[in-house]
């Protein structure tokens, strides 16, 4: 459990907003049979559309970084401490300086 309670506080507010719309989205889709009908049809009729949602949620997933700054600095104290740290010029090489 306190994994779990860990892993919730190192994530941010939108992490938490994201995570609770999809609860509310699939409770809807398997309770609501109009919901359901609604999505059968589009799918029907749209049978690329399927493909475009998952596409555009695997980008979604790949490009976002969900931790919340407490989130950052224990993932970054775990990278030091796991004896294979970037070197100093590495990170200097891949801060991105506007």
């Amino acid at each position: 459990m306190n994994t779990i309670i860990a892993w919730f506080k190192s994530k941010n507010i939108t992490a938490h907003t994201v995570a609770a719309l999809c609860i509310f989205a699939a409770t809807l889709i398997t309770t609501d049979q109009q919901v359901q009908q609604i999505l059968v049809d589009l799918f029907k009729n749209h049978p690329a559309a399927l493909a475009d949602i998952t596409l555009l949620a695997g980008l979604i997933l790949k490009y976002t970084h969900s931790s919340s700054a407490a989130g950052t600095v224990a993932n970054a104290k775990n990278i030091l401490g796991n004896g294979n740290a970037p070197t100093a010029a590495e990170i200097d090489a891949a801060n991105v300086h506007l």
